[in-house]
């Protein structure tokens, strides 16, 4: 009876103080004003459409971005018959940040998650997507905070 007790309390605190994580749902104070991208379209157009969502069209602060994408599927491990059983899939991105034509800021981002074999590769194939998009989205949104570290 105490424990619950104690959790029912925690749960009313932290929702009457109004709890809510700080980079959710936040619009950023930049805009983008020329985005350009080369390599792994699905990728760039996650990234792109990010952008779109979280930054504000009406800012003084504007901003050129230019980025290459690169996508690599490796694999880890095999079983005994040659068959993959692990892979990696890794998302290599460089960006260059611009303003009035002067690079401001480059950087290179590295994200990369490891998963099984699925035998259905239908299943696989969409595992794979949901991976690269949910990696993709990590990466928009570093760009993000570090371009919000910048402006301030």
């Amino acid at each position: 009876m105490n424990k619950i007790l104690k959790i029912f309390f925690a749960l009313f605190l932290l929702n009457g103080c109004s709890y809510e994580p700080l980079l959710i749902k936040k619009n950023y104070d930049f805009y983008f004003l020329e985005v350009k991208s080369e390599g792994e379209k699905k990728i760039n157009r996650i990234i792109k459409q990010r952008f779109k969502e979280r930054t504000n069209i009406e800012s003084v602060k504007n901003y050129q971005i230019f980025f290459v994408s690169k996508l690599n599927k490796d694999i880890v491990s095999s079983n005994k018959k040659g068959d993959p059983t692990i892979y990696k899939i890794s998302i290599n991105l460089n960006y260059n940040l611009k303003k009035d034509n002067n690079i401001v800021f480059k950087n290179e981002i590295l994200k990369q998650s490891t998963f099984n074999n699925i035998d259905d590769k239908f299943e696989l194939l969409k595992y794979e997507e949901n991976i690269i998009e949910n990696l993709s989205e990590k990466i928009a949104e570093d760009i993000l905070i570090s371009m919000a570290s910048l402006t301030r």
